[in-house]
């Protein structure tokens, strides 16, 4: 989340109510300005909607760059020099589906720490992964843990020293670096558990908070498969290596 939160417009404020607005700002984390490019800072940002017909996203920005607000206009402008900062993480994930314990890799990936979309229901706004997860097969983990069971439009890949996802309708290739337990894991399996969300930045993850990713409406999971072992001698679990982002 933001450290400081972000300044938002008494239309935004009105608009979300107090929870939602939470909401939101927990799904957002410091990265680079949407509107020039270069790093926050320190500064608390400005909080931008964007109520489209086909999407309503939330940015954040320097103050100087994009004043707060709420922008209904049907206009999206987005500068060719802003980028969203993804990074990932690799873990090693204990389950116990039955009175044997299961060691399976885990590509954990936020997909754009400084953006985040938004749906309206009954209840009203809520923060979102974009759709293109969930239409690859990614599914929330209140259905469980999809162990062995591939998304059909995630495709794993394990090399000498990492892990790497490809996602059907996103461009990006999200690739951690891992440590030989968790490689030695995910050739074992034959795939990874891919966990994708707003609720964390990986850079930052601990025990506690990966069980805030667990527990968020904003985390979908798959499995990761169509790769080619490798070979591998296992070595400690846990977070493998250091994370990674494309910034």
């Amino acid at each position: 989340m933001l450290p400081d939160g972000a300044v938002a417009d008494r239309r935004t404020q009105a608009k979300l109510g107090g929870d939602a607005l939470s909401e939101v700002l927990a799904a957002l984390w410091p990265g680079d300005c949407q509107s020039g490019g270069t790093s926050l800072g320190p500064d608390q940002p400005a909080l931008a909607i964007d109520d489209l017909p086909v999407l309503t996203r939330a940015t954040v920005h320097h103050r100087a760059c994009q004043a707060p607000r709420w922008n209904d206009s049907q206009t999206l402008q987005t500068p060719t020099s802003a980028l969203l900062t993804w990074r990932t993480v690799a873990l090693l994930l204990p389950f116990q589906p039955s009175r044997r314990v299961i060691r399976a890799a885990g590509l954990l990936v936020n997909p754009g720490l400084e953006e985040v979309w938004l749906t309206e229901d009954a209840s009203g706004w809520h923060p979102r992964l974009e759709p293109a997860f969930a239409a690859a097969g990614l599914t929330h983990l209140a259905q469980g843990m999809p162990i062995g069971n591939p998304a059909a439009g995630v495709t794993g890949h394990l090399s000498q020293t990492a892990l790497s996802a490809e996602i059907t309708g996103r461009a990006e290739r999200y690739t951690c670096a891992a440590a030989p337990a968790i490689r030695a894991a995910a050739a074992k399996l034959g795939g990874f558990v891919l966990l994708v969300t707003h609720a964390a930045d990986p850079c930052q993850l601990t025990p506690d908070t990966l069980m805030d990713v667990f527990a968020s409406p904003v985390t979908l999971v798959g499995w990761g498969t169509g790769m080619k072992p490798c070979s591998s001698r296992a070595g400690p679990g846990g977070i493998g290596a250091a994370p990674e982002t494309n910034r």
